[in-house]
């Protein structure tokens, strides 16, 4: 496939977006999302509002991902039939663009599919209760089938790969930010030992005594701050920079972003050392360099960055930012 697509780029460029959006439903397929997920990646693909209607429910989601109200049907809307009752469109006004058959031609097929093999699935009650547009009763009975109502149970965000062990119920989910494993767990057990031995994800925990929608939003955002040197981060351990972290849109044109995308990883080593160790002397020992050297480097580094990452207040900014500067990679 991507052998294909290389050719095809060279070739014809129309032709190499359509093996695109073949290829992104094929995956979004393969790690078995769910309807709403599937209109999620169309509608980010397609950059406008896409829709689904089976029987009387209806589910729109907009380009940014976000889920919005039903709306009734234009008729200059493309629709296509998804199986059964069910229909899928795309919102697009006037010319429609040269990707919107396929994007809505695999749209349908893969909701086709979904539909057909996730009906009483185990990836499908995890979607359903997650879900912020499913009713308190639908997410309890997700809960049941899953044998979670009757316990505390805490979400955790992690990549699609690698998988639980099977005991835990858990479904790829496409997010805003890429496909995301969801699984849930009994509060209480230790989400590493979740994983088979060997197996290191990077895991996001969610908020405890939160709805689960809640807790799920939190544990995405906790996973989007791991790093090889902090692979598990608790939502709850963020205390208020949580709510900065979902709150933020924009985090890659903050000009302390940007400062800080400036500098190599040398100097954002060197930053961390001193801002964490709270001394020269301490961030010099802990990289293995002389001090001098250590303090001749910060005071260019300081003139990059605009503010002295050492005050009181300058730790705070440059928390921030950093904290930033990872959700915008």
């Amino acid at each position: 496939m991507q052998d294909l697509l290389g050719r095809l780029t060279a070739l014809d460029p129309d032709a190499s977006e359509t093996l695109k959006v073949v290829s992104y439903f094929d995956t979004l397929l393969a790690r078995s999302v769910g309807v709403e997920s599937m209109l999620r990646g169309a509608a980010v693909l397609s950059g406008v509002a896409v829709g689904y209607r089976d029987g009387r429910q209806v589910v729109r989601v907009q380009a940014d991902g976000e889920r919005i109200d039903p709306v009734e049907l234009s008729a200059s809307w493309p629709v296509r039939e998804a199986g059964g009752d069910a229909i899928v469109w795309i919102e697009r006004e006037g010319n429609p663009h040269s990707s919107d058959a396929m994007i809505l031609e695999r749209l349908a097929l893969a909701v086709g599919i979904v539909r057909a093999r996730r009906s009483i699935g185990q990836e499908s009650s995890v979607e359903l209760a997650l879900s912020t547009y499913a009713a308190a009763d639908e997410r309890a009975a997700a809960l049941s089938r899953l044998r979670l109502s009757d316990i505390p149970v805490i979400v955790v965000a992690s990549p699609p790969d690698p998988t639980p062990l099977p005991q835990h119920p858990s479904a790829v989910i496409a997010t805003l930010h890429g496909l995301t494993r969801a699984t849930l767990l009994p509060k209480g057990l230790d989400p590493k030992t979740a994983w088979p031995q060997g197996a290191e994800p990077r895991l996001g925990i969610g908020l405890t005594g939160t709805t689960l929608p809640e807790s799920w939003a939190s544990a995405i955002t906790a996973a989007r701050l791991t790093s090889k040197k902090e692979p598990v981060i608790a939502s709850a351990d963020l205390g208020a920079a949580l709510i900065v972290a979902q709150s933020v849109k924009a985090a890659a044109t903050h000009p302390d972003v940007i400062a800080l995308a400036s500098l190599d990883s040398r100097d954002l080593d060197l930053l961390d050392a001193v801002v964490e160790e709270q001394s020269i002397r301490g961030a010099a020992t802990r990289l293995g360099r002389h001090h001098s050297s250590v303090q001749e480097r910060l005071a260019t580094v300081i003139d990059a960055l605009g503010y002295d990452p050492r005050t009181y207040r300058g730790r705070t900014r440059f928390a921030l930012a950093r904290m930033l500067f990872a959700l915008r990679e």
